[in-house]
């Protein structure tokens, strides 16, 4: 693994790869960790793209239209839990095969990157201390950034974000904990 580069900014995704079997939606979030603001975020929906391959060059497409913040990449992990292995049972594995790829691109271009699970962060940043840290504001029963309706995708972004420049991040000033 790479060291992290000391980058201001983190770009933080959360994956999901299934072309086929549904409808894939990447939550994506790049973070300003010096303001500890969220600076830009969105998502890549499979359903737009005619492949699988284009809905895969899309992420290559984000990292590269945000490479001139050089940020370190922090990526949800993929993995397969006991209690739902079973429903995973002829399943072409689609998100990992979409994990691999972001990877070996982001490694290619001479980013850091970091893998987190979901249990890392899930618990840690809920919904109220994002609300509370003003990252994301509440909209009757939806949540929105900077007055747009997030997905859960996107949240689930932010919370990798704030994860990562909390706790690995070199570059961290007065972060919280």
């Amino acid at each position: 693994r790479r060291k992290p580069m000391n980058s201001r900014y983190v770009l933080a995704l959360d994956p999901s790869g299934a072309y086929k079997e549904g409808s894939g939606t990447t939550g994506w979030c790049l973070y300003d960790i010096e303001k500890q603001k969220i600076a830009k975020f969105g998502f890549i929906y499979a359903g737009n793209y005619s492949c699988q391959f284009q809905y895969w060059d899309a992420h290559i497409t984000l990292i590269d239209s945000l490479a001139g913040y050089h940020p370190d990449v922090v990526i949800e992990d993929y993995l397969l839990y006991g209690d739902r292995a079973e429903a995973q049972v002829n399943s072409r594995l689609e998100t990992p095969q979409l994990l691999g790829i972001i990877k070996y691109e982001v490694w290619k271009r001479g980013s850091f990157i970091y893998i987190q699970t979901a249990a890392q962060v899930k618990t840690r940043w809920s919904n109220n201390i994002l609300l509370h840290k003003r990252l994301i504001e509440k909209d009757g029963l939806s949540y929105s950034i900077n007055g747009t309706k997030v997905s859960d995708h996107i949240l689930d972004s932010v919370r990798h974000a704030v994860h990562y420049s909390t706790y690995h991040s070199k570059y961290r000033r007065n972060t919280w904990k």
